[in-house]
């Protein structure tokens, strides 16, 4: 029997692609390090970044994703109780962190691990699964704190951006050109690697499912 597909963060993902990124973009899935042999650098990310995109125009935008979970501990007939959504600050520590990533750890000719002092992407946006687009005046006096943008996943793969992300304060243009310019070795995260073709099949369960 097949497992009920939650509005998780791989349809999330999923719905990104296909209704809200820009034609064009380049979009690599959860980037945590692209390690070679042969290659005396690498990028590492920590924690893993759940989705990058580049633009046409090579703005790098960094997203990290919170879907909906089932209860914890618990088995409950009815769906609708066990499915609990994202708290209000849920994923403000990993979106932070994208600030200041990927480090660039040198391996030759001597251990180095940071290259650059500071990140390359130049926008962070958390992206939250809610049944509503409704963001509470609570939820805003903290974000607007931070340079981090808001964008709110409903269920029928729509989204809604609350709050405009500022740019990223600790961004080094070094470490975007770096970046920008090795964009080929992240294949395996882009949409012809194992980890979308995964995010795929989910996604397009989830809204065959629900596409009514």
């Amino acid at each position: 029997m097949n497992k009920e597909i939650l509005f998780n963060e791989d349809v999330i993902s999923y719905a990104l692609y296909k209704n809200y990124f820009s034609k064009g973009s380049r979009i690599f899935f959860q980037v945590s390090h692209n390690i070679k042999i042969g290659r005396n650098w690498y990028y590492g990310c920590a924690p893993e970044v759940d989705v990058i995109e580049v633009t046409n125009d090579n703005t790098v935008i960094a997203y990290e994703l919170k879907g909906v979970r089932t209860g914890r501990k618990k088995m409950i007939e009815s769906k609708e109780e066990s499915l609990n959504f994202p708290a209000s600050y849920d994923g403000i520590g990993q979106a932070l962190a994208y600030l200041n990533l990927p480090y660039v750890n040198e391996t030759d000719p001597s251990p180095n691990l940071n290259k650059f002092n500071g990140g390359a992407f130049d926008f962070i946006y958390l992206v939250y699964a809610r049944k509503q687009s409704e963001f509470p005046e609570y939820e805003k006096r903290i974000f607007n704190l931070l340079p981090i943008g808001i964008t709110l996943a409903l269920p029928n793969g729509e989204f809604v951006k609350v709050k405009e992300a500022s740019k990223n304060p600790l961004q080094s243009k070094e470490a975007k050109e770096h970046f920008l310019e090795n964009l080929n070795t992240l294949d395996k995260f882009s949409i012809n690697g194992k980890i979308f073709r995964k995010i795929k099949e989910q996604g397009e369960r989830y809204f065959l499912k629900h596409k009514d």
